[in-house]
């Protein structure tokens, strides 16, 4: 089951899975942007399993502060610091050869995942990746138990949140030239999804 909103200790857990399925897809990557970056686990862990990038964190506006605070102790070239992120508003100019987020799709309203996307999109490079980590449904299949239970509780929390199917997203990525190029099977019944852009765009 996917980790709670706020539970700080999932981060710590599911980092190493996660960088071990993104290490092949991201060897080339030079420039990335994370997206909900939280209180930077996945930030600092990145630069020690990706060293020739540089990852930029970032957060929302409501949460930045928690983000800056989290790295203030750091001052490597390839962490730099954060950025106030609200994806409807204005994004970095980037480019960047990925865009990351871990647990941020189920958390958003579906406007927000799909400025998530549109803005993915925009400054991505050529054959520039969206990375995703998290619980997701699959049309026309019965979630696990698990995560039947949190995208419930999600819904009952606020109606606009809840787990998101991945063949939506996949429609959410084809008008933008955005195919999913992975999906890799996680611990706790998650999911690490990668949507690659057109080479020509």
């Amino acid at each position: 089951m996917s980790a709670r909103i706020g539970d700080n200790s999932a981060a710590q857990r599911n980092k190493e899975p996660i960088f071990d399925a993104l290490v092949e897809h991201l060897a080339h990557a030079r420039d990335v942007l994370e997206v909900g970056a939280g209180d930077a686990t996945h930030a600092r862990y990145a630069i020690e399993r990706l060293p020739h990038c540089v990852w930029q964190s970032s957060e929302a506006p409501g949460h930045y502060r928690r983000l800056v605070a989290a790295l203030a102790d750091r001052s490597e070239q390839n962490l730099p610091r954060p950025l106030a992120l609200d994806v409807r508003a204005a994004w970095p100019a980037g480019p960047y050869d990925a865009v990351f987020g871990a647990n941020v799709a189920h958390i958003m309203d579906w406007t927000a995942v799909e400025a998530l996307f549109s803005g993915a999109a925009r400054v991505l490079r050529p054959a520039g990746r969206l990375c995703l980590y998290g619980p997701f449904l699959r049309r026309g299949k019965p979630p696990e138990t698990g995560n039947a239970a949190f995208d419930a509780a999600l819904r009952d929390r606020d109606p606009a949140m809840g787990l998101r199917e991945i063949e939506a997203l996949d429609a959410l990525g084809e008008p933008l030239c955005l195919s999913r190029v992975a999906d890799i099977a996680m611990p706790s019944d998650n999911r690490l999804l990668i949507w690659q852009k057109a080479a020509d765009r």
